[in-house]
């Protein structure tokens, strides 16, 4: 799939430039350059952890060895934003398995089974107990932002957004009479955000708790 292609951080600190009165500043080497990318940098980071963005959401499928209790993290999974794992047994997927390993369940790790648990940790995501054979396992995760370091990276969220809050943020910064009138939109956009009213543009594993662990085939 296609990234979508959002504006680039120079032409968004063009644009936050103009809107703080500075527009008439050459842009390259000026002052407030550095402090205005740093803005839009912590602007679409705020945005990018109040929300669980629909295009950011994605899965890959890892193979759990025979015998194994561990598997990486996707190359761009945000570690901290693993959402659901599931598991293919005999071709069905399972619904998301449960999170968490009991101490006590160590005792019985060791017992060749299928995958019934995970928990992530540092370097890898540990699954319960030992398998005994090769599990193929989707792990569902809110993938890292892109770079937004140079002129020419492109926002990772809506770069609308990033700007409305951007600009109460350096508006604030500089103490300019409308930072509050311009606060107030970019709070209720974030309340929105936190309230998650775009519904099912979130994946909720708990959508799916009560359904079958596994799916029944059709005799076609």
């Amino acid at each position: 799939m296609a990234r979508r292609a959002y504006r680039e951080l120079g032409d968004l600190r063009e644009e936050l430039r103009a809107n703080t009165g500075f527009g008439a500043m050459s842009s390259g080497a000026t002052p407030n350059d550095l402090l205005l990318a740093g803005i839009l940098r912590r602007a679409q980071f705020l945005l990018y952890m109040t929300h669980d963005w629909a295009h950011l959401r994605k899965y890959e499928t890892i193979n759990l060895a025979a015998s194994g209790t561990t598997i990486n993290y996707p190359a761009t999974a945000n570690k901290d934003r693993i959402k659901a794992l599931s598991s293919s047994r005999g071709g069905v997927w399972s619904p998301p398995l449960p999170m968490g390993i009991a101490p006590q369940l160590y005792t019985t790790q060791a017992n060749e089974s299928w995958p019934q648990r995970w928990e992530p940790y540092e370097e890898s995501i540990e699954i319960w107990p030992q398998a005994d054979i090769i599990y193929p396992i989707r792990v569902f995760y809110v993938r890292n932002l892109y770079d937004f370091d140079e002129d020419q990276d492109t926002a990772t969220i809506d770069d609308t957004m990033i700007m409305l809050l951007a600009t109460a943020m350096a508006k604030a910064h500089y103490r300019q009479p409308d930072a509050t009138v311009v606060r107030g939109d970019a709070d209720t956009l974030l309340t929105t955000l936190k309230a998650k009213s775009w519904g099912k543009a979130v994946f909720n594993p708990k959508d799916f708790e009560n359904e079958d662990a596994f799916v029944k085939p059709v005799t076609v």
